[in-house]
């Protein structure tokens, strides 16, 4: 047991964290497991961390920000100025992550934890407002550069639009409600989509699903843009 102890850092815990989440699952990780495989008492491990919330909060918070941080490396990898092109690879960096960590993607985006609440202001909300800060800056570029398909804002309830714009997105910029409307149906669409090709629920349709989920990946960030015409104006496509 000696000879596996790791020093208690954040990081380190975490690791252990998701060692069990992938064995287990959110309920797993509790304090005297966390403590037995870092090789020191459940007192001990009390001195770094309030307890079994502040261990998930911990994990939580980095898969986040993993997440984030792989969709705004596929960001940075396009031009600065094409954010067409930009939301197409978040878009797609995500499916990838998701796919590549499902018990993470599960954690952090399927059922609730029964009995844990994140803190207001803690780590792990912090780290959902730099996944969200990745897609408003290109919902943004785009909203600038008149490529984001704006929604009729006629057809909108009252109701609607207070509900979409009632918080301002990551940055504390505020979106007209034609374009909080469509950065809300695309995170909607997305997560969606990605859930269900994690569930399997494709499966008794095909056996492969690759192909098919590229697709619509593809096609939700298309619904999401516009066609420039010569002049500069745009177009629906």
């Amino acid at each position: 047991m000696q000879a596996r102890r790791v020093p208690l850092s954040p990081d380190s815990l975490v690791s252990v964290c998701r060692e069990l989440l992938h064995e287990g699952g959110p309920e797993a990780i509790v304090v005297r497991e966390v403590a037995r495989r870092a090789s020191v008492t459940a007192p001990a491990l009390y001195k770094h961390v309030d307890g079994r919330h502040e261990l998930l909060t911990l994990l939580i918070a980095a898969c986040s920000n993993e997440v984030a941080d792989a969709c705004a490396t596929a960001r940075e990898a396009c031009d600065p100025d094409d954010f067409t092109a930009q939301l197409f690879s978040a878009t797609a960096a995500f499916r990838s992550w998701s796919l590549a960590n499902r018990p993470e993607f599960g954690l952090i985006y399927g059922t609730p934890i029964t009995g844990y609440q994140a803190p207001a202001e803690g780590p792990s909300t912090e780290s959902f407002r730099r996944f969200g800060a990745v897609f408003a800056q290109i919902y943004l570029g785009l909203l600038s550069t008149d490529r984001l398909r704006l929604a009729d804002r006629d057809s909108m309830s009252p109701q609607l639009i207070a509900a979409i714009t009632a918080k301002p997105l990551p940055g504390g910029h505020h979106l007209p409600p034609e374009a909080a409307y469509q950065f809300a149906v695309g995170w909607h669409r997305l997560l969606g989509m990605v859930s269900v090709e994690i569930a399997g629920h494709l499966d008794w349709m095909m056996d492969d699903s690759d192909a098919f989920m590229q697709r619509q990946v593809e096609a939700l960030g298309t619904e999401m843009i516009t066609a420039k015409t010569a002049k500069g104006s745009t177009n629906n496509v």
